[in-house]
């Protein structure tokens, strides 16, 4: 193997890991001002779920809203397209998918994270 060879190798490797790093999703705590900027287009974010608020239930008793804060503390209220997972109940932060009007955030998705 040549010495430019040796050497091209390991540094696209350490570009790539580099890269990978720098483009990875962050579990950061999302805005909800970022959110409501976009408007009608649904996009992903962070935010901490508000468990003392409570949950929501349908009539077959899933959870079907809660209420939820994003890094600034502000809190809003998620009103869900299809029943959230049991597993919200003792999550801390959970990702939703959707968009906000005022301080009505409506998730077509919702996943926990912690």
């Amino acid at each position: 193997m040549s010495n430019l060879t040796k050497l091209l190798i390991p540094t696209l490797i350490l570009i790539g890991i580099y890269l990978a790093f720098i483009f990875a999703p962050s579990e950061e705590i999302g805005s909800f001002d970022k959110v409501r900027a976009a408007g009608e287009i649904n996009q992903n974010v962070y935010v901490k779920v508000a468990t003392s608020r409570g949950f929501e239930r349908d009539r077959s008793g899933s959870i079907m809203g809660f209420y939820i804060r994003d890094k600034d503390g502000n809190e809003a209220r998620v009103n869900l397209k299809k029943p959230a997972p049991n597993e919200i109940i003792n999550a801390t932060v959970v990702e939703l998918f959707g968009h906000m009007h005022s301080d009505l955030f409506v998730a077509a998705d919702v996943t926990v994270i912690r």
